[in-house]
């Protein structure tokens, strides 16, 4: 197996219908906790199965530099 870190920045736009199915309704948190068009690195990426559906989550530091786990489907690889 093979690691490395990688660089991914939030999603640009997360669909408002998602925040209450998935999100739970943190979008605000998110965009504070993470500045748009900055690139964080991923320190570790865990699948996780809840209820019959796999989820990716990366660990990633955010601005107040704590670290936490959020699900991968709200950023995307951040190319320069």
């Amino acid at each position: 197996m093979q690691t490395g870190i990688f660089y991914v920045r939030l999603r640009p736009e997360i669909d408002p219908r998602e925040q209450w199915l998935a999100v739970g309704g943190r979008t605000v948190f998110l965009s504070e906790a993470f500045a748009r068009n900055k690139p964080y690195p991923v320190l570790a990426v865990d699948e996780r199965s809840e209820r019959g559906v796999r989820e990716t989550f990366y660990h990633i530091p955010v601005e107040n530099n704590e670290i936490g786990w959020f699900p991968s489907s709200y950023f995307v690889f951040a190319r320069d």
